[in-house]
């Protein structure tokens, strides 16, 4: 009986098809096996696909990677679990559809698998959680369940309305393990007339409130209706170097040569980037207000914008990957070099690896700017600068407090467990809850509900 159970196991633990899921499914109740879930298992800074439980049975399902629809007349994509970024642009393209998919900033996950897990992307619809418009679930008893629109038979509204009458189900299967989700449906940024890339910098630590404030402010008033992503001066050297390139001594760069970097490098301290789309003239007149805004608000900071337009909309692939990428739905592999960050070129031996604790904090500057003075020197006790970023919607930012080490100095490895608990208290003191966290670490945060 142990090697049939075993055979049935090594022939559907990657499923092509929700009649060979509901197989393993059924063979995992009738032996009480525990199932670990993933669509292609690259959240790899959160886990990946290792399951937190042990004796589980890694259900992997990157065979079921069908694009089912893309719909360029109202906007939307129809996908299964091993679908990627890479995978649902290069559909689009193909097919010619008049869409931009938003994109994580790491191409080869999957469409489903991060937004399930609350992922994001960089475009207008970068909350991609938010634009799911109906899922179909496969529960444990094998039943499937759409919800939605999506649970009508034959509706024409099935992926362009969340609701129907009665309760809306969608969030049950948000990080959890409630079900698994065979389809997805995505709205997706219709291909704009315009569009233009916009910067704003700033030049010192303590600007930070003052542009939160003011962008926060035009999120909320629409001024702005896209994300607007913040990254700290050391996240913007990691993307392009290592430390030992920019300085040679032990532990985190200190602010002396920050600010030398500062200077040799043209950045400001902290940088803001996002998207305007739609008619060139609304873009262009969105751009206008925001440049008198920050010029009476951030009087020091500075301002640019690339536009790009065309009467048959704009192609994605056709904006220089400085002014597009991701910010354009073309998935890409730009963050990959940050985890290198910590290894010097000289360190053969050296492996790379990452983390990041990621509170949700109100979008208020005293609030963001206290939060970095607080962290600041937790990082800088375990050896690492505050590498952070977050990403701004109307009335909350999700904070990403990155560190990255070498995972074969032990030293480094409990510093930076250190670290991160660390920053866990320091959230559960102000209240904040978080974003989204490490298999190893989801106890920790269940345990913060009252």
């Amino acid at each position: 009986m142990a090697k049939c159970l075993t055979s049935t196991l090594m022939t559907f633990h990657s499923p092509h098809t929700t009649d060979q899921l509901k197989e393993v499914l059924k063979v995992a109740n009738k032996y009480a096996i525990p199932l670990w879930t993933f669509s292609r298992g690259k959240n790899l800074g959160y886990g990946g696909p290792a399951p937190r439980v042990n004796g589980s049975v890694a259900l992997d399902l990157h065979r079921m990677n069908k694009v089912i629809e893309v719909n360029d007349e109202f906007h939307y994509a129809v996908v299964e679990p091993g679908v990627t970024f890479i995978d649902l642009y290069n559909y689009c393209v193909e097919h010619k559809k008049k869409v931009w998919p938003s994109t994580a900033s790491l191409g080869w996950g999957s469409v489903m698998g991060n937004t399930l897990d609350r992922g994001m992307g960089f475009g207008a619809h970068f909350v991609h959680h938010q634009n799911i418009a109906g899922l179909e679930v496969m529960l444990a008893d094998g039943d499937l369940v759409r919800t939605g629109q999506f649970g009508i038979t034959n509706s024409p509204s099935a992926f362009l309305s969340k609701f129907t009458f009665g309760p809306s189900i969608e969030g049950l299967f948000l990080q959890s393990n409630m079900g698994v989700v065979t389809k997805l449906s995505m709205w997706l940024q219709p291909q704009p007339e315009a569009y233009m890339l916009c910067t704003f910098s700033m030049p010192e630590f303590e600007d930070l409130e003052v542009i939160v404030d003011a962008f926060g402010e035009m999120r909320r008033n629409n001024t702005i209706n896209s994300l607007v992503w913040f990254s700290s001066l050391v996240e913007t050297l990691c993307i392009s170097g290592r430390r030992s390139d920019y300085w040679k001594g032990e532990g985190a760069i200190p602010d002396w040569r920050l600010e030398e970097l500062k200077k040799e490098t043209g950045y400001g301290h902290w940088y803001a980037r996002w998207g305007l789309y739609g008619p060139r003239r609304v873009v262009q007149a969105q751009f206008e207000e925001i440049k008198a805004v920050m010029s009476k608000k951030a009087p020091t900071g500075g301002i640019t914008g690339a536009l790009y337009d065309s009467e048959g909309g704009v192609v994605a692939a056709d904006v220089p990957i400085e002014h597009g990428g991701m910010f354009v739905g073309y998935p890409q592999m730009w963050s990959l070099p940050l985890i290198s960050w910590p290894i010097p070129r000289d360190n053969v031996g050296g492996k790379p690896a990452h983390g990041d604790y990621a509170p949700i904090i109100p979008s208020k500057g005293k609030l963001l700017l206290e939060w970095m003075k607080d962290s600041k020197p937790l990082c800088e006790a375990a050896g690492v600068e505050l590498m952070a970023d977050f990403f701004m919607m109307e009335r909350h930012v999700v904070l990403m407090n990155m560190f990255t080490w070498d995972q074969t100095d032990v030293t480094q490895k409990e510093k930076m467990e250190k670290l991160y608990y660390g920053l866990h208290e320091l959230a559960k003191k102000s209240g904040y809850g978080m974003y989204r966290a490490h298999v190893n670490h989801m106890g920790e945060f269940l345990r913060m509900r009252g």
